[in-house]
């Protein structure tokens, strides 16, 4: 299906719109002009003679005549030439003064005969207190573009003009002239070949440039209509024709352009207005942030210090000003609304500031959940509280980040721990099942040795297990007053042979009569356990090993003292990490995780563990609630 033509995209069409306006609106004028003449009687009467075409113009050359006449007579230079300038465009016309007396007092052009006569006109007139009689003629023979031949012709055609007629057809150019005017503007802005608003080059100047340029060419073009320049009437309605049209034409282009850029959208944009005013805000925002930059790089403090400087000054030249005025109300009014500025702005930024505080009271307490509302804040202050809750934000993410990376290293060893229980299993097994064979005594050796080495492994794993279980929380403790004096002794009696073995003396002093404290039987003599094992491991032979049992405000307190066999070249915290040991060299059996499953169990039942190392000297100490 072909596409119908858009006749707003038809230069063509434009022109032909354009002719059209034009011819119907010069039509229009000039019926107008019929219609408006016609209705005041002007072409009605039924000679040329008796018409106000002819009587208007016959009485104005006639003053003309008898001020021609007077300053010929009396040398009235400025007077006679401008009336002989003003008659001789009066072509065809003549006339004769006569005074009072009947005396020709002058005359001008030739008098025509009876037959030659248009029109001819007798009136009386006055001179400084002197009356004249004027005759005026008007010839047949009138030259082309003269006055008189101008209204003679006009007479005639609007003699023969049917007012009825005249009258539609002027409605009918007007609704012609108006309908193409329409057309046009709702082509402004299309082309051909090209979707939507276009721009020509004249709507890509500047719009009040175009308009300050369409006024000036507008005023050029009517000059010659305003001021005339003693050219016959015809000239000077050709002339008045042309300013005219060319008036239109700038008229209508104005509004053409106007009407594309209105549908463009925006367009005041495209102005020379609008683009200084948009680079003056932009000087404008780029001096303010320099000055704001220039602000910034001083110290906060400075910057209180000089806003305050700059209120009391102006606050000190308004009081000057007050007092040289002999008490205007007026300084005093502006003085007084600095004062209350100055304690809104202090009363504000000490709210804001007590807002930060309890943000960073919140984050030392723990609370990394935290947020302050920084919307209505300004200046540091804003940033500060930002830089708060970007604190909060990224403790809970180190935190969180923390957690999951103790609870992978939890679960992987949880896991290894697992999986290497199984097969440990099935060696152990095994080595039970060959200690029970006859071997020869080498074999018998290897086998001791993979014995002792299938067990220590297997010991290992198991505080790995431990560790894993302690570190996460996943052992159920039972919380109950137990004596703590007996489970001392019992872990102690438990450890008499390796104690033996390794020459160490234990000292116990414990409290006297039953100690009770609130904890897990099984969890505490895991960690007796591990701290008596360390001792016999670790002590140096030949010396003591003193075990202290006390209450001290109201928490029972256990400590376990030893000389170390090697230097302690750690510290405390580090000894209780997980895998570290006291010697360097590692030649004891040992996981490394004693003291940390230790601290881990204690943590549990809500009391403390706390190593002190001082030279050789290894002291632990547990404490409970009583």
């Amino acid at each position: 299906m072909e596409k119908k033509k858009d006749l707003r995209q038809s230069l063509a069409a434009k022109c032909l719109a354009i002719l059209l306006f034009f011819a119907a609106a010069a039509g229009a004028v000039v019926g107008t002009c019929a219609v408006a003449y016609i209705s005041c009687g002007y072409g009605t009467a039924g000679s040329f003679q008796d018409d106000p075409l002819c009587k208007t113009a016959m009485e104005d050359v006639m003053e003309l005549a008898l001020c021609y006449a007077i300053s010929e007579n009396e040398n009235y230079d400025y007077y006679h030439w401008s009336a002989e300038f003003e008659l001789e465009r009066a072509g065809g016309f003549s006339a004769q003064v006569f005074d009072q007396s009947g005396a020709l007092v002058g005359s001008w052009g030739e008098i025509p005969g009876g037959d030659q006569t248009l029109c001819r006109m007798e009136q009386t007139r006055r001179w400084d207190d002197e009356s004249f009689t004027v005759k005026g003629y008007v010839s047949t023979e009138l030259p082309a573009g003269s006055n008189f031949a101008v209204r003679f012709g006009l007479y005639r055609i609007l003699r023969a003009l049917p007012f009825g007629i005249t009258v539609v057809l002027t409605v009918l150019l007007y609704a012609v002239a108006l309908g193409a005017l329409v057309f046009l503007f709702c082509a402004a802005g299309h082309k051909a070949g090209r979707e939507g608003i276009s721009l020509n080059w004249q709507d890509r100047i500047p719009l009040d440039l175009y308009l300050c340029i369409a006024v000036s060419a507008y005023c050029i073009a009517m000059l010659p209509a305003i001021n005339g320049n003693g050219a016959p009437i015809a000239l000077e309605i050709a002339t008045l024709s042309l300013s005219v049209f060319c008036c239109v034409g700038l008229v209508l282009t104005a509004m053409l352009t106007l009407a594309t850029r209105f549908k463009k959208g925006k367009w005041w944009r495209n102005t020379i207005c609008w683009r200084l005013c948009r680079w003056c805000v932009r000087m404008w925002r780029r001096c303010w942030r320099a000055m704001m930059e220039m602000v910034r790089i001083l110290p906060m403090t400075w910057r209180m210090v000089l806003s305050t400087l700059c209120i009391l000054g102006g606050q000190s030249v308004l009081v000057l000003l007050f007092l040289e005025s002999g008490g205007s109300f007026f300084f005093f009014l502006i003085t007084a609304v600095l004062d209350t500025t100055l304690v809104i702005c202090a009363a504000w930024i000490t709210f804001q500031l007590q807002k930060v505080r309890d943000m960073g009271s919140a984050l030392a307490a723990g609370d990394l959940d935290a947020q302050l509302d920084t919307e209505k804040m300004y200046f540091d202050v804003k940033r500060h509280a930002e830089d708060l809750n970007a604190i909060g934000v990224g403790m809970n993410k180190a935190v969180e980040q923390r957690l999951k990376s103790e609870r992978l290293k939890t679960e992987l060893i949880t896991n290894v721990s697992h999986d290497i229980k199984t097969p440990l299993t099935s060696i152990v097994n095994y080595v039970d099942l060959l200690k029970k064979q006859d071997l020869p005594p080498a074999a018998q050796e290897y086998l001791t040795v993979l014995d002792r080495q299938s067990h220590r492994l297997k010991k290992l794993t198991e505080d790995l297990v431990e560790a894993s279980k302690a570190s996460t929380g996943n052992i159920t403790v039972e919380l109950e007053p137990i004596v703590v004096n007996e489970i001392i002794h019992q872990a102690i009696g438990d450890y008499d042979e390796k104690l033996a073995a390794g020459r160490l003396e234990v000292i116990v002093n414990t409290y006297e009569g039953n100690l009770m404290a609130l904890a897990d039987g099984r969890l505490l003599w895991r960690v007796l356990d591990n701290l008596l094992n360390n001792v016999c491991k670790y002590a140096l032979a030949g010396t003591r090993v003193y075990v202290d049992l006390g209450v001290r405000d109201g928490r029972v307190y256990l400590s376990i003292k030893n000389i170390s066999r090697d230097p302690l070249n750690v510290s405390a915290d580090e000894l209780m990490e997980r895998f570290v040991r006291g010697d360097d060299s590692r030649h004891t059996e040992g996981s490394g995780l004693g003291l940390n499953i230790a601290r881990s169990f204690m943590d549990l039942m809500g009391g403390g563990f706390t190593l002190y190392v001082d030279g050789d000297l290894f002291k632990a100490e547990l404490s409970l609630r009583a």
